[in-house]
């Protein structure tokens, strides 16, 4: 090789050098973050929900659809018990959110930790999340300067009573939900708010001893029948528990005298079962009472229905219960729907 060739060679080979070396100089592009599609959310927040208390729960259900929403994504939210954890299973990345109790000593290793929601709650992400928890705090920011935040969190957090509470322009945070409901099926949406109160006093994660769940206390199998897949969801539950009730309008009105006696058949089976109230009938027949007036019910036969001898009468199929119980509640629901109707017209 000439001695020109070598020069321009080396001059050549220099240059590619450099120009690498420029090139490591500049910053790396950053990653774009792949948002997930979907969110698998967790509640682990069994210390703040005491029935007695605030909404707590259904607060922070209704800011995790909120958050998703805003995000175009959809989200999947589940409620843990007060023995078990899920922050193993965020490391893990089988969930992405998980909110926990806010506490000033709150130290977790391996996540990463959101901005106080109202000084009740913190939500964790995975220690690689920084682009999801950024986004995070800015929504929690935006929640809480945004018009909605004030009358939202009241709705949720302040407790309330119907028999001494005074004129109001909403009675819960599902109003719209119920009303919608309610309207379809022709209601006076008081009575639907009225047996939603008197079931779970509006929280969403209320579980009976019996496993009856949800806004509407309703079993699961009865649910599932309606077409619930997520007991903690509110317009599942409350299109579910409306659906039923109407249902059972409908069964009675070739008994009841008219559309308030039919209510108050369908409230008693809501209640009891329509096995029980079938029984009810039947033995009230038998003994020469007027089934088409609940009150006729009530008097004669409730008394009775927990006497082991009624099934000497062959008129009863599914055996004693304490139906004063359910007298008791019928009375219950009416006089909250009235009181329900006096403070918010």
């Amino acid at each position: 090789m000439r001695r020109y060739e070598r020069t321009a060679l080396l001059l050549t080979l220099l240059l590619c050098l450099g120009a690498a070396a420029l090139a490591s100089l500049r910053p790396a592009a950053p990653e774009t973050r792949q948002k997930p599609e979907h969110i698998r959310g967790v509640l682990e927040l069994a210390p703040l929900a005491d029935t007695s208390n605030a909404l707590v729960i259904g607060y922070h259900y209704e800011l995790l659809k909120r958050f998703a929403a805003a995000n175009g994504q959809t989200i999947d939210i589940r409620l843990t018990g007060r023995d078990r954890s899920y922050l193993d299973s965020l490391r893990a990345g089988a969930v992405d959110i998980v909110v926990v109790p806010f506490e000033d000593s709150l130290a977790v290793d391996s996540v990463l930790v959101s901005t106080p929601v109202d000084s009740l709650s913190v939500w964790l992400m995975r220690h690689d999340e920084h682009a999801g928890m950024q986004e995070l705090n800015d929504w929690i920011a935006a929640w809480h300067a945004s018009d909605a935040y004030a009358s939202t969190r009241d709705l949720f957090l302040k407790r309330f009573n119907a028999f001494r509470s005074g004129p109001r322009a909403q009675i819960s945070p599902y109003d719209s939900l119920i009303r919608a409901h309610a309207d379809t099926l022709g209601w006076d949406w008081h009575l639907l708010a009225a047996i939603m109160y008197s079931e779970s006093r509006f929280h969403i994660e209320a579980r009976s001893p019996r496993g009856a769940a949800g806004l509407m206390q309703m079993m699961p199998k009865t649910a599932a029948r309606y077409g619930v897949t997520d007991p903690l969801d509110p317009e599942q539950s409350i299109a579910a528990g409306a659906q039923s009730l109407s249902n059972l309008i409908k069964r009675y009105s070739g008994v009841a005298a008219d559309r308030t006696e039919r209510y108050k058949y369908a409230l008693a089976a809501y209640n009891a079962g329509i096995g029980r109230i079938d029984d009810c009938i039947s033995l009230a027949r038998h003994l020469g009472v007027d089934p088409s007036r609940w009150d006729n019910i009530v008097q004669e036969v409730l008394p009775r229905m927990s006497d082991e001898q009624i099934m000497e009468t062959g008129a009863v199929q599914l055996g004693p219960f304490k139906g004063e119980e359910t007298g008791r509640y019928v009375d219950r629901i009416i006089a909250v729907y009235d009181r329900l109707c006096v403070i918010c017209p």
